[in-house]
Parts: structure tokens; sequence; C-alpha cells
């Protein structure tokens, strides 16, 4: 039993945990509507090893043990383990285990793994009797347990946050889970070369009804999956070399007889970036939001897709705190929007909500949509210049439900990952002030409608990159803010001015989403909700 540091992400504290085995908490991620896209170490990784899993099946309930469950099994090879009844069968599977873990690091600096994909190979036939008759496709939450090896010192990892989709049945008799997600990442206190090795993977597969609205929900079953080989040379993920930077010559501990029984604090195995903060509520709302979804903004399937339905989902609580800016064109002025210094608002979310994915053979598409609310406090303005006297004003937001919508699209292994936040909302200017002296503009002075709201995460950029739903990251879009009316008192007429001052397109929006709270479900679960540093700003 080994020890790591886990950073708990309540004001940077840290403890020390003991995992006798990997607890399988990949559920996080699909509750949370998570797909990741490439990470900032795209270019820098390892490439991809192919490991051989034996993966116990548990016996089907009663009521599946049917000569029915025959017929979906199709051709595919029924080749198992012989097992007495009510005994687990142990079946072979593929897998396949990449990620963006870089060649070299230095000490104290924390490697990111950037996106992790684990794309299991199983055979059909052996889980058909688990699933039930009108089963259309299965979501699967994948947790592989990793070992971090500097020398004789080890610290274990929990790649948990991975999940994938697939139709069922597949027609060559292979289901094809290709998981991806993020990880938590690895720091060394010390130099030495650092090497990590796949160890136990859980698989929680949940099937999907042919009809959404008529199909009961089936329970999901885990396969327990331990590598067939005990060679540690075949399980080995990566090999970084971490030099000392005062000696790059200097020689590093033997890694070569695999992961030890030992331990050290040395080697800390944390949350990414942006889970320390800043706490402002201890949890998430008691309610869930909802409502229906838009989705009138997601990227369309590749030509050639054939989406299932639409699964309504019962969510997951999660929140999050979002900060950001915009910066209004006309006047080139900047309003913070949830001002981290000043009590932001805490959105709140029904995580997955509901999905959608294509059916075989290709494109690809999986997607994954929750449903937010954000009530947002006034935000204190100095972009209002008439000439060049100062003017201030205070401006209150009313924003409608926010759909978050993530996935993925395209053709196996070149996927597009998409993240969109879309919503409506319109805004309110008062307290305004004229060099100092107050301008009464009245209490409905307002954009004459509401306009639409739409952040996209960029997966590509090196400095802005937003990682997924559940660590975070940056979102941005443009808004055209439509006139204003109600503005004036005692019978003057206002809105032409604050029409030409503040209204049109091009209204840029840049928010920094912090890693989100999941109270429901086990630790490490991100809780309480932290208060990430607006956009650009270095974290305190």
């Amino acid at each position: 039993m080994t020890a790591a540091r886990w950073r708990s992400g309540r004001s940077g504290g840290t403890r020390t945990v003991r995992m006798a085995r990997v607890v399988p908490i990949a559920s996080v991620a699909l509750a949370a509507g998570l797909l990741s896209g490439p990470g900032s170490h795209a270019d820098e990784g390892q490439g991809s090893v192919e490991i051989a899993y034996d993966c116990a099946v548990p016996p089907p309930a009663a009521d599946q043990q049917t000569d029915g469950a025959t017929d979906k099994q199709g051709d595919a090879d029924t080749s198992a383990t012989p097992s007495t009844p009510g005994s687990p069968t142990t079946v072979r599977a593929s897998v396949r285990i990449s990620s963006g873990l870089p060649r070299s690091a230095a000490p104290g600096t924390p490697i990111d793994p950037g996106t992790v994909a684990v794309e299991a190979a199983l055979p059909y036939a052996q889980l058909a009797p688990l699933l039930p008759d009108d089963v259309s496709g299965v979501t699967s939450d994948a947790t592989l347990g990793v070992q971090v090896q500097q020398g004789k010192s080890a610290a274990d990892a929990s790649w948990s946050s991975l999940t994938a989709s697939a139709s069922t049945p597949p027609s060559d008799g292979t289901l094809r889970l290709g998981h991806r997600g993020g990880a938590p990442t690895i720091t060394v206190s010390e130099p030495g070369d650092v090497d990590l090795y796949a160890g136990e993977l859980d698989l929680k597969i949940s099937p999907l009804p042919t009809d959404a609205d008529k199909g009961a929900a089936a329970a999901p079953f885990t396969l327990t999956c331990t590598p067939a080989s005990t060679d540690s040379a075949g399980r080995r993920l990566a090999h970084i070399g971490v030099p000392d930077g005062e000696e790059p010559g200097a020689s590093s501990p033997d890694a070569s007889d695999g992961p030890s029984d030992s331990a050290r604090d040395g080697i800390a195995v944390e949350p990414k970036d942006g889970a320390d903060g800043p706490v402002g509520a201890s949890t998430c709302a008691a309610e869930m939001p909802s409502g229906d979804m838009d989705l009138s903004q997601i990227p369309d399937p590749l030509p050639g897709t054939t989406l299932t339905p639409i699964f309504p989902l019962d969510g997951i609580r999660a929140c999050a705190y979002a900060v950001g800016m915009t910066t209004i064109r006309k006047p080139n002025g900047t309003v913070i929007i949830n001002d981290p210094a000043k009590g932001p608002g805490l959105m709140n979310i029904r995580a997955n909500a509901q999905t959608q994915y294509a059916s075989p053979p290709v494109p690809f598409y999986f997607r994954s949509d929750s449903l937010g609310e954000l009530t947002l406090p006034d935000a204190d303005s100095t972009i209002l210049n008439f000439g060049f006297v100062p003017v201030t004003a205070k401006v209150s937001f009313d924003n409608g439900p926010i759909t978050i919508s993530t996935g993925s699209r395209g053709i196996l292994p070149d996927l597009e990952n998409f993240a969109v936040a879309t919503f409506f909302q319109s805004l309110r200017v008062h307290d305004v002030k004229v060099n100092g002296t107050p301008m009464d503009v009245g209490s409905s002075c307002r954009t004459s409608k509401k306009y639409r709201v739409t952040l996209r995460g960029d997966f590509t950029s090196p400095t802005d990159a937003y990682t997924n739903v559940l660590t975070g990251g940056i979102l941005k879009g443009k808004v055209d803010i439509p006139s204003f009316s109600g503005c004036g008192a005692k019978g003057e007429d206002l809105d032409p001015l604050l029409t030409a001052s503040l209204s049109g397109p091009g209204n840029s929006i840049i928010m920094n989403q912090a890693p989100t709270c999941l109270p429901d479900l086990p630790e490490p679960n991100q809780c309480p909700p932290v208060i990430p540093p607006l956009p650009g700003a270095k974290t305190p």
C-alpha cells in the first residue's frame, strides 16, 4: 500500500491518503459532461502502449439469463475462461493507453499528462447477457490505476476522468470504448528519471435504451481488469527524464525493476493547477437547475453521421465559479464580470443532464449536455465616456439558463473536440455619474431585448487552453449589444445617448471557469468550489 499527497483544494492544504486499490470514481467525468481536448503537451507525447488485460465479467441477473441473450451476440468470438454458475467470467481485453506526458521535466514543476486516452476492445458476446434487449448503446466510465516510480520510491495516481460511448451491437463483434479525459499532475521534488506503469482498470458500463422515453434505465455493471502480464516493462506508459538543473550529467536512480512498494513525500500526485485558490460557497445549491436545453450553437456532426436519439439523464449536482471580462468595442473599455475580489456568484449545474452519440461505424460523435444557472452581481463600469468626461455606472446582468455542451466529432483517431456555453442575457445600467455628479437614467434603463451570449473553449491555444468541464479553463466569445430603452427621467429621453455609447457588434467576452465541485461524489471531488483568477492574471 503506497502513499501519495493529494492537494485538497482547500486553501492549498495538503493531506496524505493511502490507497489499497484504485477507487472507481470515473463517474465524475461523465457526471461533469467531460470530454477532454488536446492538452498543452500534445506535441511532446510519448505515443501509445497496448496492454492485454483480463477482465472479470459479473454474472447476469436472474432475469437476464435467457436464451434471448444469444441473439445479441452475433458472430463474435465467444471464447472466455470457463466459470461455474453465479461466478464471474474472465475475458481478455486489448487496451491501448496514450497521454500527453512530456519526455522531460524539472524538479518541483507539475508534470501534466494532458489528454488521457484509454481505448478498450472487448468481445461483445461475453457482455451481451448483461445488456437489456432494447439496448442501443452504452456509456462507459473508466478508472485506471497508475503507479508513479522514481528510483525506489513510488506513489499511486488515479486516472479517473475518462468517459466513452459506443453503439450496440458492434458490426464486427468487438465493443470498442475510446475513453478520454484529464488526469492529475505529478510533481517530483528531486532529480531522477520518472516512470509510469499501468495498473488495475475498472470499466463501469451503463446501457442506453433504444427509446429514451420508454426504455427503463438498466443497471450498470463494472468490469474489474488486471494486466495479463506481471512484466513491468510491458506496462510502462512513459519514461520522463528529470535532470538536475545544476549538474546536467548527473546519474539518476535505477528504475528498471519496476514499481516498488515504498513511498516518499518527494512524489506528489495533485489535481491540475487551478484546483487551489480562495473559496467562496462551502458547497453547491441543494436543488439542480431544470429546464430546456439550447442546442442551436453546437457544431454539426460530420456528413454521414447517424445520431441516436437524445438520452435524458438524471444529472449530477455540481457547481463552479467563472470570472472574466468584457470589452465594449465603442468606448474600448473593459468591465469585470463576476469580480473575484467582490463576492462572485456561483454557477450551479445539472451536470450530464443528457447525451447523444453516433451509430457506428463512422464518423464518430459524442456530446454531453449540462444545464447551469448563474446570478451575477452588479459590475462597476468606467467605460461610459461622453466625450472626454469621465463617467461611471453600475451594470446589472439578467441571465437565462446556460447550456453547456462538450463533445467530440470526426473520424478516429483525428477527433475535433468542442466546448460551448450559450445563454441569453440583458443589461441594465444604473447609478450613473458624470464627472462625479449623479445622472438619473431611471430604474429601467436596459437593453431593448435579450441577446445571445455564446462562449467556446479553445483546445489548441498554448496559453488559454480549455481543458474540460471538470477542470475548467478559458472560454471566449463575442456579442452584439442591442439598443437601449427606458433610459431617462422627468421626461428626458436618454435612449439615443446610451445606444450610441454602448450598442453594437463585436464586443468580446473572456471567462475563466474554475474546476467543478461535485459534492455528491467521493473525494477528490474538487470541493469546496474555488474562485479562479481573472483571465491573464496570476494565481496569488
